[in-house]
């Protein structure tokens, strides 16, 4: 079944207008140089930067620069200082030689991120400088340009190279969250920037759509679905607008995830009055395997990294728990042992960890590693937090959280020792699922 275009409020070739970024050395000459800074781990120690407010007179300055503050604040990794701290004079510049950096030392600043920003024509373009305050050191220079609409855009590209020239690591904000969102009488799939901003609806259908997952390539979103009354697999086809009815078994067909190389879907779908876990082609639905075959509940499958393995939830050993299983369904075994109710098992991208949600009167996130051993409780005491999901590198977890009222998407670093609250305003967000990095 393919469900028309106008059922699609925002597919990707609507999303993807005025997104082409360029990025290019802003200088030739003067290598970046290696400092080093000892960032610890996001929220464990905030490197305190000097942000000014950007060069330029672009008329999207002021928001741009909001943009760029909030981000490198999310990371974890950033204490962003007042830009009215410096003793600079108006006229400096930003490259090196045009400014005097005795006027950002006695701000306690470790590292300035300079900026100016420009339009021409229908773009807008940006140069970010990044120093190391004490030595002088460039760590970077980096030009974008985009259509004068993206600002957002072009902001999340500098907090980007501000977070990897100061910490060697990518950071999230070309990424996107799909999440089950709740704004009216029914549960619709949308998509919102990895800063909470720019939500817009992947379904539109009236009905009770839930639990997306993205493909390997961030092309197309697996999700389960009641438009036709039952709970069926569709996969959203981003780049075409279009939407297909994958699996319709009777009974239920839920928990699409994609294998590493996008080809192959595992879900759930019923046998019986059991439910199982099954492996389908992901362009045509046609049935590949089953993978399980116990008395008890078989639901949730995640896959590993490399694709060798699935982690799922099974009730075979009396109450919900996380198993692992081999990909033809072979060598199942227990992973969590701590608990009675243990679901939503989510793989790291490193392979090492996978993030469940565990009951302890409220639900809470944890993660564990493979061979069932180090236990990290990530959420406590804060409402209810469910439906964890990594980031593309594993440093962070995803879930939805009630603790600030409503249900709202929230960030943690692995550990849990740094979190923060991503989507704010109205309530209704769950089932959040973090895509790869994404070019549109």
């Amino acid at each position: 079944m393919r469900i028309p275009r106008s059922m699609l409020l925002f597919p990707l070739g609507v999303i993807a207008v005025a997104l082409a970024l360029s990025g290019q050395d802003a200088r030739a000459g003067d290598a970046p140089v290696t400092i080093q800074i000892d960032i610890g781990k996001p929220g464990q120690r905030a490197i305190p930067i000097a942000l000014p407010y950007p060069k330029g007179g672009a008329a999207q300055a002021q928001d741009f620069w909001a943009v760029v503050k909030r981000d490198l604040e999310l990371t974890g990794y950033f204490n962003v200082l007042d830009p009215n701290v410096s003793l600079e004079p108006a006229d400096a510049g930003v490259e090196p030689g045009q400014f005097d950096f005795a006027s950002w030392r006695p701000s306690g600043a470790a590292v300035l991120a300079k900026t100016v920003t420009a339009t021409a024509g229908s773009n807008l373009s940006t140069q970010v400088w990044i120093y190391e305050v004490g030595t002088g050191g460039k760590l970077s220079a980096k030009s974008f340009s985009a259509g004068s609409t993206a600002t957002r855009a072009l902001a999340h590209r500098v907090a980007n190279e501000i977070v990897y020239a100061v910490t060697g690591k990518r950071s999230f904000f070309d990424t996107r969250f799909a999440f089950s969102g709740k704004f009216g009488d029914n549960k619709e799939i949308y998509l919102c920037d990895a800063d909470g901003y720019g939500r817009r609806s992947i379904t539109k259908n009236g009905s009770i759509n839930l639990s997306p997952r993205w493909s390997p390539t961030g092309a197309s979103i697996a999700y389960t679905g009641y438009a036709a009354g039952n709970p069926d697999l569709y996969v959203a086809d981003l780049a075409k607008g279009q939407i297909r009815r994958l699996a319709a078994k009777a009974g239920i067909n839920t928990g699409g995830s994609f294998g590493p190389g996008g080809s192959i879907l595992a879900l759930t779908q019923t046998v019986g009055s059991d439910s199982e876990i099954f492996t389908i082609d992901a362009a045509s639905g046609a049935a590949i395997a089953r993978l399980t075959s116990s008395p008890g509940i078989d639901v949730s499958p995640t896959w590993s990294p490399d694709g060798s393995q699935i982690a799922f939830v099974s009730e075979r050993s009396g109450g919900p728990q996380i198993y692992i299983m081999n990909k033809d369904g072979s060598g199942a075994h227990r992973a969590t042992f701590q608990g009675g109710q243990n679901t939503s098992p989510s793989w790291s991208p490193k392979g090492d960890r996978i993030a469940f949600v565990g009951r302890d009167g409220h639900f809470d996130v944890f993660t564990v590693k493979p061979d069932g051993s180090g236990v990290v409780r990530v959420t406590q005491g804060q409402g209810d937090n469910e439906d964890p999901s990594f980031s593309p590198e594993g440093d962070y977890v995803a879930f939805s959280s009630t603790r600030s009222g409503s249900s709202h998407i929230w960030v943690a670093s692995a550990d849990g020792d740094f979190q923060t609250q991503i989507t704010s305003g109205g309530g209704g967000y769950s089932n959040p699922n973090w895509s790869p990095h994404l070019s549109w």
